[in-house]
């Protein structure tokens, strides 16, 4: 839609300052076929120009380096307007985005007492109408209007031709009407009524007519008009359509008083047909209003050197909106584009507090980065000094003054403000997240996650030290147990009160550690009801995520409380309920076969009366309890998918509340867990 809507502009603007050119310098000339061309031309222009990509050779440091360089921010300024109000700001270079398709907040109402809630994001639960949908609704609206328009007078023309009799004339074809309509033509055909003309004035109409119909003016009309109709918003289309019309009627009123006809007679008739009789639209008429200036270049002084000048000057301004509206990329002398050497590629971390992105990736001519919890990526442009930020390959951009020494990188995201980063040795955040511990961890991977806010989120890392040991770190800084409570409330008075409930503790754990070690954890959690919980890991078949949301990648959960009832399986048999028992401790399956398995029984349970029974002993390492647990979520989440789709052909993530329950009730996560 962005690429739509930028075309859409940029045609607009051309037309337009092409229009105005004419308006000043060419109007009152009595060059006719020169504005004629000038017009036809433009209406070309306007279409082609912003289609066009050229690659320019400019020396670097020449004088014509500045004034490129104008334009490209030039052009950078209107397309970040127009992603402003675009829909799919997301999907474009230089957009915010959520990689992924995930929500950054998690989510863990509980499902009707039984389990957490869990899965991918909602998408949009209740979209907003966007600004460019609503435009491009309103510009859809205004098209079909025209279009309908357009096609009335076409079919309101043939019909015309079809009841009055059409004879064949020497280079065109005469359609006698009786209508009291103004003499006009259309492509070969002439249309007159012959009773309202006396002979003399009948030869001078249809020379009139004639001259309309030998220059092929109907083509220009046809052309303007639909460009009219693709510009329906913008009055300088009706306005150049309008300055097209009287330029033919120009050109076609001097052909007849070049063939001798007396000018006083001539203008008497003009005079006549404008009072007594009405005009079609889209055709060329003999009573084209306004007479008064039609008249006035009859009798006008042919234009001298002056006007030539005039016309000279339109030249370089059709240049100056060719280079204004193409799409163009810079190159120097060289053939090379103006970045230089290798640039400081890798992923960067910011080292001094402020406002701006706490890291960079820069891959080749991209680079992305950190807004928040979203992620702003760029086409990238390297110069002595500076970074060149641009939106679409090649276009322009915005210009941000660095320094680059190694491994440290100085950006200036103000020219008064500079944020120091340090080169990472990792891809990306995550691996250096782990980098910057003292110990060992292999996280596992999973694909049924969600990005987690880091303002409400303290990590808690348990991994293998360089001696081969257990580690158990707060935030990066080692801690006892005992010391638990202490460090959750201290991390809780950080928040606001209405963000205090929200807090997760985001688990950073080596996929060897037994869950014998992470239960500890987990019921020290439970004993102070800190119970939002969160499993860390690494993304799994996702390419699109960046890598800088690697860090907030997790799967959350919701611990039970102390008090929680555990679970009887004969009473859920005994209330009609079913029971699916996945024990990991049964070391005699593969997990393809519990995946095959719960599949076949979920479907076989379709009415929701289900509870899912997870079972594993302490030496289960975590790696491969989080897995099972990625696992199960698929399979739930794919049932709700297919269920989604039956019905309202929408993905479960797309859905709104109310249907999002009505699958959940179908399919719900409720999933027990029994430590032995």
């Amino acid at each position: 839609m962005f690429r739509f809507l930028l075309y859409l502009f940029e045609t607009g603007l051309c037309l337009s300052l092409l229009y105005l050119a004419y308006w000043v310098f060419l109007r009152k000339e009595t060059y006719f076929n020169f504005n004629r061309l000038f017009l036809v031309g433009s209406l070309a222009l306007t279409l082609i120009i912003p289609l066009l990509h050229i690659n320019f050779f400019i020396p670097q440091g020449s004088s014509l380096e500045h004034p490129a360089r104008d334009i490209e921010r030039f052009q950078s300024a209107y397309e970040e307007m127009i992603r402003l109000i675009d829909a799919d700001f997301g999907t474009e270079p230089g957009a915010e985005h959520r990689a992924g398709g995930r929500n950054l907040l998690p989510s863990l109402a509980d499902e009707g007492g039984n389990a957490p809630e869990l899965g991918r994001a909602n998408v949009v639960q209740k979209k907003k109408r966007a600004l460019s949908e609503i435009l491009i609704i309103v510009y859809i609206g205004g098209l079909i209007y025209f279009l309908a328009r357009f096609m009335y007078l076409v079919i309101r023309l043939y019909l015309l031709a079809k009841r009055n009799r059409v004879t064949r004339q020497e280079g065109f074809r005469m359609v006698e009407i009786e209508e009291d309509i103004s003499p006009f033509s259309f492509f070969r055909f002439l249309f007159i009524n012959h009773a309202s003309f006396q002979d003399v004035e009948l030869d001078h109409v249809l020379e009139h007519e004639k001259a309309h119909i030998r220059q092929k003016h109907s083509m220009d009309q046809l052309f303007v008009h639909m460009l009219a109709v693709f510009q329906w918003f913008n009055p300088f289309a009706w306005q150049i359509r309008k300055a097209l019309k009287t330029t033919h009627e120009y050109i076609a009123d001097k052909q007849v008083l070049n063939r001798g006809i007396e000018p006083i007679d001539y203008q008497a008739l003009l005079l006549r047909q404008v009072i007594g009789y009405h005009s079609v639209e889209l055709v060329n008429n003999f009573n084209l209003k306004p007479i008064k200036q039609r008249i006035a270049m009859m009798n006008k002084t042919r234009s001298g050197i002056q006007a030539r000048l005039k016309a000279v000057l339109v030249i370089p301004i059709a240049l100056l909106i060719f280079f204004l509206f193409a799409d163009f990329t810079l190159k120097g002398s060289d053939g090379a584009l103006f970045a230089t050497g290798p640039g400081p590629e890798g992923l960067w971390i910011k080292q001094n507090k402020d406002n701006f992105s706490k890291a960079l990736l820069i891959q080749k001519d991209r680079i992305s980065f950190t807004e928040g919890m979203e992620i702003r990526d760029y086409y990238l442009k390297i110069d002595a000094g500076t970074l060149n930020l641009s939106q679409r390959e090649g276009a322009g951009g915005v210009d941000l003054k660095y320094e680059w020494k190694g491994k440290e990188l100085n950006l200036w995201w103000m020219d008064s403000k500079t944020s120091r980063y340090l080169k990472s040795e990792a891809n990306n955040t995550l691996d250096h997240m782990l980098q910057g511990m003292d110990m060992n961890i292999d996280l596992p991977s999973i694909s049924r996650y969600r990005l987690m806010d880091e303002n409400i989120v303290f990590r808690i890392a348990y991994g293998k030290d360089p001696g081969g040991g257990s580690k158990l770190t707060f935030n990066g800084k080692p801690f006892g147990l005992v010391d638990l409570d202490e460090l959750v409330v201290k991390e809780k008075n950080k928040l606001n009160k209405l963000d205090q409930a929200s807090l997760t503790t985001l688990f950073l754990i080596d996929r060897s550690i037994p869950m014998v070690l992470v239960d500890q954890v987990r019921n020290e959690l439970r004993k102070i009801n800190s119970l939002r919980i969160a499993e860390g890991g690494y993304p799994r078949g996702d390419l699109e995520l960046s890598p800088l949301l690697y860090h907030t990648v997790a799967l959350p959960r919701l611990l039970p409380p102390l008090d929680a009832k555990v679970l009887d399986k004969e009473e859920v048999e005994k209330n009609g309920g079913h029971i699916h028992t996945i024990n990991l401790s049964a070391r005699n399956t593969s997990p393809r076969d519990e995946e095959e398995a719960l599949a076949n029984f979920i479907g076989e349970h379709r009415d929701g009366k289900y509870v899912l029974s997870l079972e594993y002993d302490g030496d289960i390492p975590y790696g491969q309890y989080v897995e099972t647990v990625d696992m199960i979520f698929n399979v739930v989440y794919r049932f709700r998918d297919e269920l989604a789709m039956h019905n309202y052909q929408l993905p479960y993530d797309q859905l709104g509340d109310h249907l999002q329950w009505e699958m959940r009730k179908a399919f719900p996560m409720a999933l027990s867990e029994t430590m032995h």
